[in-house]
């Protein structure tokens, strides 16, 4: 588990269901995503997958995590991925509700303060074009843009755990 000043980072659980497929399907909230609607097998397999596969930080490696206020209600979901021995890439979903409030900054800079405990020093995320906020979270985290494709219409950005002030 990861603690920050005002929320919990965990894995999920099958109490969890219901909120995640409810905003994952707010229109505004999967508009930068990779799906238009998230159902309740997906959630509930994904969860099943999250249960019975730790995360080790060895490569393919892969879950997802669910951002709680500390009074437990789950606002937002993280997912990690290992793409090599080096190399780790991250996602991020937060519920509209909770925008403009500095949270998925504050989730996010968590786990990137936990994945200095992974031997992968560089840490990706992707995000679509238009995506301006999730374009001045990464900056502001210290990610640099080093990729862009116009088949999927996205941004890569990069941060080096290694680096001097991340």
């Amino acid at each position: 588990m990861i603690e920050t000043e005002r929320l919990l980072i965990r894995y999920l659980d099958q109490e969890d269901i219901d909120r995640l497929v409810t905003y994952r399907n707010k229109p505004e909230v999967a508009r930068y995503q990779s799906w238009n609607h998230y159902s309740r097998f997906e959630a509930k397999g994904r969860i099943r997958y999250v249960q019975k596969h730790p995360y080790t930080g060895k490569p393919k490696d892969n879950t997802q995590l669910a951002i709680t206020l500390k009074d437990g209600t789950l606002i937002g979901d993280l997912h990690l991925e290992v793409l090599n021995r080096n190399t780790v890439t991250i996602g991020y979903t937060l519920d509209s509700d909770y925008w403009g409030q500095g949270y998925g900054r504050e989730a996010v800079r968590g786990l990137l303060e936990a994945l200095k405990e992974f031997p992968q020093r560089k840490v990706i995320a992707y995000i679509y074009r238009q995506n301006d906020r999730s374009r001045k979270l990464l900056l502001d985290l210290g990610f640099h843009k080093f990729d862009e494709s116009s088949f999927y219409d996205d941004e890569g950005y990069i941060l080096r755990l290694d680096e001097e002030g991340s």
